[in-house]
């Protein structure tokens, strides 16, 4: 065996991985940090209300599909899932978060996996897959005015998290007039979309949770959202 350690990085390898791992979204401050692990820890959460509503149309022993060591069903407790899968998917949306943030301390890249789920991996996981094993478990299945709410509050969710520190120079933002204007009115305008699209993501995603459906007020309230921050802007403007 070779007794030669590794040579050490360059100054310029070394500049070229800080600069990928801020590519990767990865360099954020800790207040953003702790916004979107709670975010997203409610994400993983909500599905839990889906399950509380329909619990009494779900069996108590609900059939997987998968065959186990013993040849049977590898069935599992109601509880399981509608508060285990959800449960689990916030522990590993936890585990990823701390990774992402030990990563940043480190000045290095996540490890393929992390890089892959990310920070939205998870709640996309279990808004989508464990509310299905919910109607699954109920004889039903996902549909397209239970899954259009999810996936727009979901996108809502990523906007927002792009927007609470969303740079100048980012092809993604809220190119106004008074936005333009000055450092200050940049950063306010799109704090202001990043905590309220944050916010309606989530109220999105628990509504469709509460009603299995698409209704007339999450469309207002989405368009309402995405058209505030220029209100927001427009009203301040001369401050």
């Amino acid at each position: 065996m070779s007794n030669t350690k590794k040579k050490k990085k360059t100054a310029e390898e070394r500049q070229f991985e800080i600069e990928s791992a801020r590519m990767f979204g990865k360099h954020v401050s800790k207040e953003k940090a702790a916004v979107l692990l709670a975010a997203t820890l409610i994400a993983c959460a909500l599905p839990i209300l889906l399950g509380v509503r329909l619990w009494d149309q779900i069996p108590e022993i609900v059939p997987t599909g998968l065959i186990g060591t013993d040849g049977k069903d590898d069935s599992m407790p109601r509880a399981v899932v509608v508060f285990g899968l959800p449960g689990l998917m916030c522990l590993l949306d936890l585990i990823c978060h701390g990774q992402l943030w030990l990563n940043q301390k480190r000045m290095t890249l996540p490890s393929t996996p992390v890089r892959l789920v990310g920070r939205w991996g998870f709640p996309v996981i279990s808004v989508l897959f464990c509310s299905g094993m919910v109607f699954e478990a109920t004889g039903g299945t996902l549909t397209p005015a239970f899954v259009t709410p999810c996936v727009l509050g979901l996108a809502l969710l990523l906007l927002g998290a792009h927007m609470l520190d969303c740079p100048r120079d980012a092809k993604l933002a809220l190119r106004f007039s008074f936005t333009e204007r000055s450092d200050e009115a940049w950063r306010a305008v799109h704090r202001f979309a990043g905590w309220l699209w944050l916010a309606v993501g989530l109220l999105v995603i628990a509504g469709v949770m509460l009603t299995s459906g698409s209704t007339v007020s999450t469309a207002v309230l989405i368009v309402v959202a995405l058209a505030a921050p220029m209100v927001y802007g427009y009203i301040r403007r001369d401050h």
